[in-house]
Protein backbone atom coordinates (compact mmCIF):
# COMPACT_ATOMS: atom_id res chain seq x y z
CA UNK A 1 0.00 0.00 0.00
CA UNK A 2 1.09 3.58 -0.74
CA UNK A 3 -1.47 5.20 1.55
CA UNK A 4 -3.22 8.19 0.05
CA UNK A 5 -1.26 8.12 -3.20
CA UNK A 6 -2.62 4.67 -3.88
CA UNK A 7 -6.13 5.75 -2.86
CA UNK A 8 -6.14 8.78 -5.16
CA UNK A 9 -4.75 6.77 -8.07
CA UNK A 10 -7.56 4.27 -7.68
CA UNK A 11 -10.36 6.79 -7.46
CA UNK A 12 -9.09 8.76 -10.42
CA UNK A 13 -9.23 5.67 -12.65
CA UNK A 14 -12.67 4.61 -11.51
CA UNK A 15 -14.92 7.39 -12.73
CA UNK A 16 -18.09 6.46 -14.56
CA UNK A 17 -18.63 7.70 -18.11
CA UNK A 18 -21.63 9.77 -16.97
CA UNK A 19 -19.52 11.75 -14.51
CA UNK A 20 -16.38 11.98 -16.61
CA UNK A 21 -16.61 15.69 -17.39
CA UNK A 22 -17.27 16.56 -13.75
CA UNK A 23 -14.46 14.38 -12.46
CA UNK A 24 -11.86 15.63 -14.89
CA UNK A 25 -12.73 19.25 -14.23
CA UNK A 26 -12.84 18.74 -10.47
CA UNK A 27 -9.44 17.06 -10.24
CA UNK A 28 -7.92 19.69 -12.51
CA UNK A 29 -9.25 22.29 -10.06
CA UNK A 30 -8.01 20.23 -7.10
CA UNK A 31 -4.51 19.96 -8.54
CA UNK A 32 -4.42 23.72 -9.20
CA UNK A 33 -5.78 24.56 -5.71
CA UNK A 34 -8.74 26.43 -7.21
CA UNK A 35 -11.12 26.18 -4.26
CA UNK A 36 -13.94 28.26 -5.71
CA UNK A 37 -14.01 26.16 -8.87
CA UNK A 38 -13.92 22.95 -6.82
CA UNK A 39 -16.97 24.07 -4.84
CA UNK A 40 -18.79 25.12 -8.01
CA UNK A 41 -18.18 21.77 -9.69
CA UNK A 42 -19.24 19.81 -6.60
CA UNK A 43 -22.48 21.81 -6.40
CA UNK A 44 -23.32 21.21 -10.06
CA UNK A 45 -22.30 17.56 -9.83
CA UNK A 46 -24.51 17.07 -6.80
CA UNK A 47 -27.50 18.44 -8.70
CA UNK A 48 -26.83 16.21 -11.72
CA UNK A 49 -25.86 12.91 -10.02
CA UNK A 50 -26.43 13.09 -6.25
CA UNK A 51 -25.80 9.37 -5.63
CA UNK A 52 -22.69 9.02 -7.79
CA UNK A 53 -19.96 7.31 -5.79
CA UNK A 54 -17.35 9.39 -7.58
CA UNK A 55 -19.06 12.52 -6.31
CA UNK A 56 -18.74 11.22 -2.74
CA UNK A 57 -15.05 10.56 -3.34
CA UNK A 58 -14.50 14.00 -4.82
CA UNK A 59 -16.23 15.62 -1.84
CA UNK A 60 -14.06 13.59 0.49
CA UNK A 61 -10.88 14.70 -1.27
CA UNK A 62 -12.02 18.32 -1.14
CA UNK A 63 -12.82 18.22 2.59
CA UNK A 64 -9.70 16.20 3.42
CA UNK A 65 -7.48 18.76 1.71
CA UNK A 66 -9.12 21.59 3.64
CA UNK A 67 -8.90 19.71 6.92
CA UNK A 68 -5.22 18.82 6.63
CA UNK A 69 -4.35 22.35 5.49
CA UNK A 70 -6.23 24.03 8.33
CA UNK A 71 -5.77 21.47 11.15
CA UNK A 72 -9.32 22.39 12.14
CA UNK A 73 -11.28 19.86 14.23
CA UNK A 74 -14.50 21.11 12.63
CA UNK A 75 -13.09 20.52 9.14
CA UNK A 76 -11.92 17.06 10.22
CA UNK A 77 -15.41 16.22 11.46
CA UNK A 78 -16.88 17.36 8.14
CA UNK A 79 -14.43 15.13 6.26
CA UNK A 80 -15.38 12.11 8.35
CA UNK A 81 -19.08 12.88 7.88
CA UNK A 82 -18.68 12.96 4.09
CA UNK A 83 -16.83 9.64 3.87
CA UNK A 84 -19.22 8.02 6.36
CA UNK A 85 -22.09 8.93 4.03
CA UNK A 86 -20.28 7.21 1.19
CA UNK A 87 -19.51 4.09 3.25
CA UNK A 88 -23.12 3.85 4.35
CA UNK A 89 -24.22 4.03 0.72
CA UNK A 90 -21.51 1.65 -0.55
CA UNK A 91 -20.50 -0.58 2.40
CA UNK A 92 -18.40 -2.98 0.33
CA UNK A 93 -16.21 -0.41 -1.40
CA UNK A 94 -12.88 -0.95 0.30
CA UNK A 95 -11.29 2.16 -1.18
CA UNK A 96 -13.74 4.32 0.77
CA UNK A 97 -12.81 2.67 4.04
CA UNK A 98 -9.10 2.87 3.25
CA UNK A 99 -9.47 6.57 2.51
CA UNK A 100 -11.14 7.20 5.85
CA UNK A 101 -8.53 5.19 7.76
CA UNK A 102 -5.70 7.03 6.05
CA UNK A 103 -7.21 10.40 6.90
CA UNK A 104 -7.74 9.50 10.57
CA UNK A 105 -4.12 8.39 10.77
CA UNK A 106 -2.93 11.64 9.21
CA UNK A 107 -4.71 13.67 11.89
CA UNK A 108 -3.71 11.16 14.60
CA UNK A 109 -7.21 10.35 15.81
CA UNK A 110 -6.21 6.90 16.95
CA UNK A 111 -9.44 5.74 18.58
CA UNK A 112 -11.67 6.32 15.53
CA UNK A 113 -8.75 5.04 13.41
CA UNK A 114 -8.83 1.77 15.33
CA UNK A 115 -12.64 1.74 15.30
CA UNK A 116 -12.75 1.94 11.50
CA UNK A 117 -10.09 -0.72 11.00
CA UNK A 118 -11.88 -3.11 13.35
CA UNK A 119 -15.22 -2.42 11.65
CA UNK A 120 -13.60 -3.02 8.26
CA UNK A 121 -12.13 -6.30 9.50
CA UNK A 122 -15.58 -7.30 10.78
CA UNK A 123 -17.08 -6.49 7.40
CA UNK A 124 -14.31 -8.30 5.55
CA UNK A 125 -14.94 -11.44 7.54
CA UNK A 126 -18.70 -11.14 7.01
CA UNK A 127 -18.43 -10.87 3.21
CA UNK A 128 -15.55 -13.36 3.01
CA UNK A 129 -13.22 -10.59 1.74
CA UNK A 130 -15.30 -10.08 -1.43
CA UNK A 131 -14.58 -6.38 -1.59
CA UNK A 132 -15.33 -3.99 -4.40
CA UNK A 133 -12.33 -1.91 -5.39
CA UNK A 134 -11.50 0.03 -8.58
CA UNK A 135 -9.45 -2.10 -10.98
CA UNK A 136 -9.14 -4.86 -8.41
CA UNK A 137 -7.11 -7.80 -9.71
CA UNK A 138 -7.02 -10.96 -7.65
CA UNK A 139 -8.76 -11.35 -4.33
CA UNK A 140 -9.91 -8.74 -1.90
CA UNK A 141 -8.37 -10.75 0.91
CA UNK A 142 -4.82 -9.88 -0.09
CA UNK A 143 -5.68 -6.22 -0.48
CA UNK A 144 -7.37 -6.15 2.91
CA UNK A 145 -4.42 -7.87 4.57
CA UNK A 146 -1.91 -5.51 2.98
CA UNK A 147 -3.95 -2.55 4.15
CA UNK A 148 -4.14 -3.77 7.75
CA UNK A 149 -0.39 -4.41 7.82
CA UNK A 150 0.22 -0.89 6.53
CA UNK A 151 -2.08 0.72 9.09
CA UNK A 152 -0.46 -1.21 11.91
CA UNK A 153 2.90 0.13 10.75
CA UNK A 154 1.47 3.65 10.84
CA UNK A 155 0.24 3.52 14.42
CA UNK A 156 3.24 1.55 15.70
CA UNK A 157 5.59 4.12 14.15
CA UNK A 158 3.73 6.87 15.98
CA UNK A 159 4.13 4.98 19.26
CA UNK A 160 7.82 4.27 18.66
CA UNK A 161 8.61 7.89 17.78
CA UNK A 162 7.02 10.11 20.44
CA UNK A 163 7.60 13.83 20.65
CA UNK A 164 10.88 14.77 22.41
CA UNK A 165 10.46 14.39 26.14
CA UNK A 166 7.09 12.62 25.85
CA UNK A 167 6.36 9.25 27.43
CA UNK A 168 4.75 6.30 25.71
CA UNK A 169 1.08 6.98 25.03
CA UNK A 170 -0.52 3.97 26.69
CA UNK A 171 -3.94 4.80 25.22
CA UNK A 172 -2.54 4.65 21.68
CA UNK A 173 -0.79 1.37 22.53
CA UNK A 174 -4.15 -0.09 23.56
CA UNK A 175 -5.71 1.05 20.27
CA UNK A 176 -2.87 -0.59 18.36
CA UNK A 177 -3.38 -3.76 20.35
CA UNK A 178 -7.11 -3.71 19.60
CA UNK A 179 -6.41 -3.50 15.87
CA UNK A 180 -3.77 -6.24 15.97
CA UNK A 181 -5.88 -8.54 18.11
CA UNK A 182 -8.86 -8.37 15.75
CA UNK A 183 -6.59 -8.66 12.72
CA UNK A 184 -4.99 -11.79 14.19
CA UNK A 185 -8.46 -13.32 14.50
CA UNK A 186 -9.24 -12.63 10.85
CA UNK A 187 -5.72 -13.45 9.58
CA UNK A 188 -4.40 -15.93 12.18
CA UNK A 189 -1.39 -17.03 10.13
CA UNK A 190 0.01 -13.62 9.31
CA UNK A 191 3.39 -13.13 10.93
CA UNK A 192 3.49 -9.34 10.51
CA UNK A 193 0.26 -8.93 12.46
CA UNK A 194 1.53 -11.20 15.23
CA UNK A 195 4.76 -9.18 15.44
CA UNK A 196 2.73 -6.00 15.92
CA UNK A 197 0.53 -7.69 18.50
CA UNK A 198 3.62 -8.78 20.41
CA UNK A 199 5.05 -5.26 20.15
CA UNK A 200 1.89 -3.80 21.70
CA UNK A 201 2.68 -5.88 24.79
CA UNK A 202 6.47 -5.62 24.92
CA UNK A 203 6.54 -1.82 24.67
CA UNK A 204 4.68 -1.56 27.99
CA UNK A 205 6.77 -4.26 29.66
CA UNK A 206 4.30 -7.15 29.28
CA UNK A 207 6.97 -9.55 28.08
CA UNK A 208 5.09 -12.76 28.83
CA UNK A 209 2.26 -11.92 26.44
CA UNK A 210 4.72 -10.52 23.90
CA UNK A 211 6.58 -13.82 23.98
CA UNK A 212 3.32 -15.74 23.55
CA UNK A 213 2.62 -14.07 20.20
CA UNK A 214 6.22 -14.20 19.04
CA UNK A 215 6.42 -17.94 19.67
CA UNK A 216 3.17 -18.32 17.78
CA UNK A 217 4.75 -16.40 14.88
CA UNK A 218 7.84 -18.62 15.12
CA UNK A 219 5.73 -21.73 14.57
CA UNK A 220 4.42 -20.20 11.34
CA UNK A 221 7.79 -18.86 10.15
CA UNK A 222 10.61 -20.54 12.12
CA UNK A 223 13.38 -18.86 10.09
CA UNK A 224 11.99 -15.35 10.02
CA UNK A 225 14.86 -13.13 11.23
CA UNK A 226 12.56 -10.39 12.55
CA UNK A 227 10.66 -12.88 14.68
CA UNK A 228 13.91 -14.36 16.02
CA UNK A 229 15.35 -10.91 16.75
CA UNK A 230 12.22 -9.96 18.71
CA UNK A 231 12.36 -13.20 20.67
CA UNK A 232 15.99 -12.55 21.57
CA UNK A 233 15.04 -9.05 22.70
CA UNK A 234 12.17 -10.28 24.87
CA UNK A 235 14.19 -13.08 26.48
CA UNK A 236 16.99 -10.58 27.17
CA UNK A 237 14.56 -8.23 28.89
CA UNK A 238 13.18 -11.17 30.85
CA UNK A 239 16.80 -11.91 31.88
CA UNK A 240 16.62 -15.41 30.43
CA UNK A 241 20.19 -15.52 29.16
CA UNK A 242 20.10 -19.17 28.17
CA UNK A 243 17.15 -18.92 25.79
CA UNK A 244 18.29 -15.53 24.51
CA UNK A 245 21.63 -17.14 23.59
CA UNK A 246 19.91 -20.07 21.86
CA UNK A 247 17.86 -17.77 19.66
CA UNK A 248 20.89 -15.61 18.96
CA UNK A 249 22.62 -18.71 17.69
CA UNK A 250 19.69 -19.57 15.44
CA UNK A 251 19.66 -16.04 14.13
CA UNK A 252 23.38 -16.15 13.46
CA UNK A 253 22.96 -19.42 11.56
CA UNK A 254 20.61 -17.66 9.12
CA UNK A 255 23.21 -15.05 8.20
CA UNK A 256 25.33 -15.81 5.13
CA UNK A 257 28.93 -16.68 5.92
CA UNK A 258 31.76 -14.63 4.41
Amino acid sequence: MKKITFFVMCIMTAFSVAAQSYSETFYDALNSDNLSLQREILAEWGQASPDDIDLYIARFNYHMGQSIASSSPVAADSTVFVIDQAIQQYPDRLDLRFGKIYFLGEIRRWKPYADEIVQTLDRSELINHRWQFPNLEGGGRELMLEGVQDYLHTISYDIANPEPGATIDSVTVLEMRRIAHRAAQVFPSDVIILIHLAYSHSIVGDYQNALHYLLRAEKIAPNNPVVLERIVSVYTKMKNKKLAAQYKQRLKALQPSD
